[in-house]
């Protein structure tokens, strides 16, 4: 076995892995019982993309344009993110304004 056939074993494992944890990160993010647990597996899922992208730039090595490919990926999974935090925010902060007045209009009482 030559170097170079034990790096494309180590890189078709990986990528196998994390194809596996990919699988278990999108059914962890489907019955997560909160919204912040789905939120965390939606930045979870463009860590382990972005992952498999970047060793399947090393193990192509022909296809340099997968690293462009990768920060776009990484960009764009990083502002979805950000929006889905800051509708979240925003929510629970209109859910606690609501209980301030119903707190309110039962002290009045």
């Amino acid at each position: 076995m030559t170097i170079e056939q034990a790096y494309q074993y180590l890189f078709i494992g990986a990528l196998i892995a994390i194809g596996v944890c990919l699988v278990f990160v999108v059914i962890r993010s489907i019955i997560g019982p909160k919204l912040t647990d789905r939120i965390v597996m939606i930045n979870m899922v463009g860590t382990l993309v972005t992952s498999s992208i970047v060793i399947l730039a090393t193990y192509l090595i022909d296809q340099a344009y997968l690293i462009d490919v990768c920060i776009i990926y990484v960009l764009i999974s990083f502002v979805s993110v950000l929006v889905l935090t800051n509708v979240f925010i925003n929510k629970f902060i209109e859910k606690k304004k609501e209980a301030r007045k119903e707190e309110n209009v039962e002290e009045q009482k």
